[in-house]
């Protein structure tokens, strides 16, 4: 009877080993939980909370680097510009440049200072929401092959024809917003009177200078050749220098990012650190260098480049984050009002001249705390961890970040498909600026690029009609002699 109860018996099964990725995503939302503990205790100053937190971003940066695919993936793009816009001021502290990381100074007459409370639960979104963007794609992470082109080379000639035949346009609509700025007082007349400013250009020049920039980015995403792809990046990125010389830097430097990452999966290679290194200082000596050009051109002789000073400037949108936990209440009402004018934003010219409350957040933000400065054409970044607080505190920061990373996730996958990666290219720079952007302004994009991709599906079948009627046999008649 015992043998057969002991035959009868069967051992329990061993539970499967936990992956590595769960162990990873556990261990960081442990540590913020423990630091977070920590800071309620008093155990933490809040110095010491922002230092660990601009650490704990570099750590993320580097196990993003290291899981999913040396930075090729969008979720390393992101969190870089994270890091540097909401973590560069407490990257700076930590360098000794910045002495007070809470402080809100920009745009204001007065700097002042943040309670603790507030300083505290800024940092808990910025973490929290930089590990929630990680988790789902480092969960489901799956290398994607390069994608196979053959079946839309059959587009280039259609689409160097439009390069080359709407590059004319571009570069005479930049010359003119160029010399625009100059005479009206810079980037400051840009930023707050776009509608005079895009109405100095002629309808047919801007109507046709729209076309470049898909057409660009169709070429370079389906063409193969180095040498050609060389050349349009260099023609097209020479039609956009008075752009930057104008001052606007992020939409330019975030299509090299881009471009950076459509190569890296159209080739399949890995990424070399120092080569990405060396991209990454080059981008930061021009942003310091166009920004100083856009504040103050006679001092550029005398700028001296200072890498720890531009990333502190740059983190002025973690201020952002701050005002929104400070002023909820004040900013909360117009939570649905900012993600519905967002979805316009690619199709409505915003500036200062047509402010009205609860339209866009960086807006309401700088008239809050400076609206002088705000009618003087001085401005905020916007700040998606904001936009997300405002909406729904704490669990709102943690849904939306989970959902940008599913998002994500897919963009990632989606790369897989040459003309899904078109799509990609067209509103990741959107995207990866959410962290200075606003929550859905790459889903206005999206919109737009959908009718940009009727307008160019309608332009292919004109053009094939045409090679057709060129290329159809011509019947010879014969006159009687």
């Amino acid at each position: 009877m015992t043998s057969l109860l002991q035959g009868s018996h069967k051992p329990a099964a061993a539970l499967p080993p936990m992956p590595g990725a769960a162990l990873e995503i556990i261990g960081l939302f442990s540590a913020i939980v423990l630091g977070a503990i920590a800071f309620l205790l008093g155990w933490l100053t809040p110095n010491a909370a922002a230092a660990l937190t601009g650490c704990f971003l570099c750590i993320l940066l580097t196990l993003s680097w290291m899981h999913l695919n040396q930075g090729r993936h969008p979720y390393f793009l992101f969190l870089g510009v994270l890091t540097l816009v909401q973590g560069g001021k407490l990257l700076a502290y930590c360098l000794g440049v910045e002495p007070d990381p809470f402080r809100i100074g920009n745009v204001v007459p007065f700097p002042f200072d943040v309670s603790r409370n507030v300083g505290g639960i800024a940092l808990l979104c910025v973490a929290l929401s930089a590990v929630c963007v990680y988790a789902p794609c480092r969960w489901n992470y799956r290398r994607v092959v390069p994608p196979d082109d053959q079946r839309v080379r059959q587009y280039l000639p259609y689409l160097y024809l439009l390069f080359y035949g709407s590059l004319p346009f571009q570069i005479v609509k930049n010359y003119i917003y160029y010399k625009v700025a100059k005479d009206n007082g810079g980037y400051l007349y840009f930023f707050a009177n776009h509608a005079a400013f895009a109405s100095a250009v002629p309808f047919i020049v801007r109507l046709a200078a729209l076309i470049t920039f898909p057409v660009f980015v169709a070429i370079f995403v389906f063409e193969r050749r180095r040498k050609y792809v060389y050349l349009v990046t260099c023609l097209y990125l020479a039609s956009s220098v008075l752009v930057l010389l104008l001052g606007s830097r992020m939409g330019t430097f975030g299509l090299l990012l881009t471009l950076w990452y459509v190569a890296g999966v159209k080739s399949g290679k890995k990424s070399r650190l120092a080569r990405v290194a060396l991209f990454g200082v080059v981008l930061l000596i021009g942003a310091d260098v166009f920004q100083t050009l856009r504040e103050d051109p006679d001092s550029l002789s005398s700028h001296t480049f200072s890498p720890i000073d531009l990333v502190r400037l740059q983190g002025n949108s973690f201020e952002v984050t701050e005002v929104a936990v400070k002023a909820r209440s004040i900013f909360s009402p117009y939570g649905t009002s900012y993600l519905w004018n967002e979805l316009q934003d690619a199709f409505v010219p915003r500036d200062a001249t047509d402010y009205a409350r609860g339209r866009m957040l960086a807006y309401d933000v700088t008239v809050f705390l400076s609206p002088a400065g705000f009618s003087q054409g001085q401005g905020t970044a916007g700040s998606y961890i904001a936009e997300a607080y405002i909406i729904g505190g704490i669990i709102g920061v943690v849904l939306f970040s989970l959902l940008i990373g599913a998002g994500l996730h897919a963009v990632y996958r989606l790369s897989g498909n040459i003309v899904l990666l078109f799509v990609v290219a067209m509103i990741l720079p959107d995207i990866i600026a959410m962290p200075r952007g606003m929550m859905l302004d790459w889903m206005s994009v999206l919109l737009r690029v959908t009718l940009y991709i009727l307008v160019l599906a309608c332009g292919w079948y004109v053009y094939r009609l045409f090679v057709w009627l060129k290329g159809a046999p011509r019947e010879v008649v014969a006159t009687a002699s």
